[in-house]
């Protein structure tokens, strides 16, 4: 597929055609994995929840001691420029520090900053019609609160799981529920919401759909077991890019009467609202 000539990406310290933006084969990033990244898209031209991606960012690189090459407000000045340059309807943008090129693979060198920006991608409307289908495995991602670029087992699952039907994988340590690959996990009982509170990545979604879902439902962050999410009255996962998204079957297992529930339903709908009101627009 040829490249669009106007798609744009920031690597190390340029703008650059994404057809000529490259990293050194060296790079620790590649080598051994030694980065972390973060996730966001738009609305309305306007990059959701910008500060709190980039805090969860260098939370992560303090998690692993990746130092950040720029100061917060020039990689804000970076994805807005981006924005601008590439000029998609709505977009993706995401944002990437390796840990450079050491005088080895296994020492750190100047940690490199890349952020990439594409056209927004949209998701299969019919999983929030219908529910996702997702499967479980024994497990859970090492270091949990930082976002390094390691997903080798994410894929792994993926790539076996998505084919046979299924829109995620949902990490299970003896018989506790923690996250799926790249979304959090909530169950609702009665007008409880609850979802697991350690051993997870923190969500930006997670965290503004617990805010406003505090206004209509009680809220519970605990462990949650298999069995219990089997029993659940509704379960849904959230992600940037999934959003709100029903859960109707876990494995081969039904949940409730295999319908969206009324209530992931409200809280999608409150999730738009809370879109569309635009109060979460950061000045810039």
């Amino acid at each position: 597929m040829t490249t669009l000539p106007e798609t744009t990406y920031f690597v190390k310290n340029k703008y650059i055609d994404k057809d000529h933006a490259f990293i050194h084969v060296n790079d620790i990033g590649l080598l051994r994995g030694y980065a972390v990244f973060d996730y966001l898209k738009t609305y309305f031209g306007k990059p959701f929840h910008l500060s709190d991606h980039l805090a969860r960012l260098q939370q992560s690189a303090e998690l692993i001691g990746l130092e950040i090459p720029y100061e917060k407000n020039k990689i804000e000045e970076i994805c807005y420029e981006l924005l601008k340059r590439n000029n998609f309807p709505e977009s993706n943008l995401r944002i990437v520090v390796t840990g450079g090129v050491g005088r080895d693979s296994k020492t750190k060198g100047d940690p490199v900053l890349i952020v990439t920006c594409e056209l927004r991608n949209e998701i299969d409307p019919e999983l929030y019609n219908y529910g996702a289908k997702i499967k479980t495995v024994e497990g859970g991602r090492q270091l949990s609160l930082s976002k390094t670029c390691n997903y080798i087992m994410a894929i792994h699952y993926l790539d076996e799981f998505i084919q046979k039907g299924f829109t995620e994988v949902l990490y299970v340590l003896e018989g506790i529920v923690s996250e799926c690959t790249s979304s959090n996990f909530f169950i609702i009982q009665g007008k409880k919401l609850v979802t697991p509170y350690s051993g997870i990545l923190y969500g930006i979604t997670r965290k503004v759909l617990m805010r406003i879902c505090t206004s209509f439902m009680e809220l519970e962050e605990r462990m949650i077991t298999l069995e219990e999410a089997l029993k659940a009255d509704e379960v849904f996962i959230s992600s940037t890019e999934k959003e709100v998204m029903p859960v109707t079957m876990i494995d081969e297992n039904v949940i409730a009467d295999g319908r969206v529930g009324p209530m992931t339903k409200r809280i999608r709908d409150e999730f738009h609202n809370y879109v569309e009101s635009k109060v979460w627009v950061e000045k810039q």
